[in-house]
């Protein structure tokens, strides 16, 4: 007993001792550290390919147990590193390494000797219908460009999406000879189309429909039954359809083999969201105080895509709701909306309460610009420092475009907008008014990295009204500049001349600029520094930028999946003693523009 008491403890030790190797924090210390380097690469774009790529550069961080499998994991990424400079026309290349183990860590180097990059001489395609021909310039392959393998793939896409918006769906690669020529530092093509047989568009069988009517979904259809296939249509259907808002997601097939007589039936395999959407957002500024607003739609009220959108907006200046009807494809391609509002704004310029209603007319000739115009009427009162409480009815007809590249919608790091409105008013309860209000904003959004984690944003716009003098205009319709939207730093409307209360007068002009430069510093947290200027003039035509009010400040930004919430903190730059706040604070969700 004694003995068995002795050798189980014994037995207990050995065993632990025999698995501490295999422990992870054991493990973490058998490793071969190393340094990385990489010379001649021929340029930036190879450079990050390369470091992002290989294992080598890339797991630096991770280093493999062994010189032997360090040495193996280098070899294993040569091939790509010949690659990727293949893939920017590079065919003479040379890779040499070396692995010096007498530094602490280890020191791995990398050397590239590119050559010359080679250039395209000749383009071949045969096999191509006799209807259709196809330049070595439209597939970017034109002699003395850069002979990219990237380039050259992307050749047979755009060949493949070429016949099949010209009726030949089935086509395909039949062979691709690539020659490099080394005495020429050149690259020589040759494809063998097969393109299959010229297919039309045939019946269009829908599925998947319960509310959505399918008259709707067939006038959406881009093609016509009977003409030659089109992949591009089918593409611009699924967008259409989409965007609508009533499906989550749009599928579009057609028979895997072409029919004997050529006519290709078409399936649309639709499903349905749920129409009606709830959304609320809260807001605060230290000029406005804090503010809401609701919204709620139904985008399919007659089944056929009609959309109803409600919206409410309360804070401390302006309290508002308004209703509108939208017809999608009312006429051909313009979507007929009519709206109603009823607002009341109390504001340091004036005091008004107001009714409207309208009809606007538009359409979008590309999938990024809309234009339109139509005809509003709005019955206000009106009562500011200048006059008695006054009543007009303006009748307007405004026409519109607005152009938006920009992405992502809701926090845009690339591209540009531009908009624009004008309209001419008239008074028809005997005020004996007429005048035309513009107004033009464009921003552009300039990624400083490539990453997207730096981006300057900037945002410019012009207003003017003409045909009137500034008192005889409705304190309502007139420019004001200052606030959250505006001339950060300065309160509500005050970025402008006031009058002797120091109350804004507002003006027949304005002018606004403003630049952003936002970072993120992570998945979910951002920062923007940024810098306002701007005013309301009381002239027609806004005066010198000297004239301006600026304004700076810094903003915390926390992304979520329906935008950034902002906390903006902004300074006056030139204040008003007595008049103009040392600060102002701005909370909203989504980005400033």
């Amino acid at each position: 007993m004694q003995t068995n008491t002795i050798t189980i403890p014994l037995l207990v030790c050995l065993l632990v001792w025999m698995l501490i190797p295999l422990c992870p924090a054991h493990a973490q210390k058998r490793t071969f550290p190393y340094t990385a380097n990489l010379e001649g690469a021929p340029s930036d774009e190879a450079e990050q390919a390369i470091l992002l790529e290989t294992d080598t550069f890339s797991r630096e961080d991770n280093p493999p147990r062994t010189p032997a499998l360090l040495r193996k994991r280098i070899a294993e990424d040569i091939p790509t590193i010949r690659s990727i400079l293949y893939a920017l026309g590079y065919f003479k290349i040379r890779i040499a390494w070396d692995m010096d183990t007498k530094t602490s860590p280890a020191t791995v180097t990398v050397r590239i000797t590119p050559g010359p990059v080679f250039h395209m001489a000749t383009v071949i395609l045969t096999g191509l219908p006799d209807a259709i021909a196809i330049s070595p310039q439209s597939l970017d392959l034109a002699p003395g460009t850069q002979a990219a393998s990237s380039t050259i793939r992307a050749a047979e896409t755009k060949i493949l999406a070429d016949l099949a918006d010209r009726g030949y769906p089935f086509a395909r690669i039949g062979s691709r000879d690539v020659v490099a020529d080394h005495a020429r530092d050149s690259v020589d093509v040759h494809w063998t189309i097969e393109p299959g047989s010229p297919c039309t568009f045939g019946p269009v069988t829908l599925t998947g429909l319960d509310r959505v009517a399918p008259t709707f979904v067939r006038r959406t259809i881009s093609w016509q039954e009977g003409k030659p296939f089109n992949a591009t249509e089918t593409d611009a259907t699924r967008m259409k359809l989409l965007k609508t808002g009533l499906f989550g997601s749009v599928r579009i097939e057609h028979p895997a083999t072409p029919p004997a007589d050529g006519v290709l039936p078409m399936t649309l395999t639709l499903r349905e969201r749920v129409p009606r959407t709830v959304k609320a957002g809260l807001e605060y500024a230290t000029d406005t105080g804090p503010g809401a607003t609701f919204s709620w739609e139904n985008r399919n009220v007659f089944h056929e895509g009609q959309q109803l959108r409600t919206r409410a907006e309360i804070n401390g200046v302006r309290q508002s709701a308004d209703a509108r009807l939208v017809f999608p494809a009312f006429f051909g391609p313009w979507q007929l909306t009519t709206e109603g509002k009823m607002a009341r704004e109390d504001t340091d310029a004036y005091a008004s309460r107001s009714l409207s209603t309208g009809a606007i007319m538009e359409r979008k000739p590309a999938p990024w610009l809309r234009t339109g115009g139509g005809m509003r009427y709005r019955l206000t009162t009106v009562d500011d420092s200048d006059s008695d409480q006054t009543t007009f009815g303006l009748i307007s007809f405004p026409i519109f475009a607005d152009a938006i590249r920009a992405k992502p919608l809701l926090d845009p790091d690339s591209g540009w907008t531009l908009k624009g409105e004008t309209a001419p008013y008239v008074d028809t309860l005997g005020q004996d008014i007429f005048f035309f209000r513009a107004r033009v904003q464009g921003s552009a959004f300039l990624p400083v990295l490539t990453s997207g984690k730096l981006v300057l944003a900037l945002r410019g716009t012009l207003g003017s009204i003409g045909g009137a003098s500034l008192q005889d205009v409705p304190a309502d319709e007139r420019f004001y500049a200052g606030g959250g939207g505006s001339v950060r730093g300065y309160a509500f409307q005050k970025a402008g001349n006031l009058d002797d209360d120091d109350d804004p007068i507002g003006g027949l002009s304005t002018m606004e600029c403003t630049a952003e430069l936002r970072a993120r510093f992570t998945k979910s947290i951002g920062g923007v520094v940024f810098l306002d200027g701007g005013r309301a003039f009381a002239d027609a035509v806004p005066h010198t930028m000297s004239d301006l009010f600026w304004g700076t400040g810094v903003g915390l930004s926390y992304f979520t999946p329906m935008g950034p919430i902002r906390l903006d903190v902004a300074f006056p730059l030139n204040p008003r003693q007595g008049i103009d706040a040392s600060f102002q604070i701005y909370v909203s969700i989504g980005q400033a523009f």
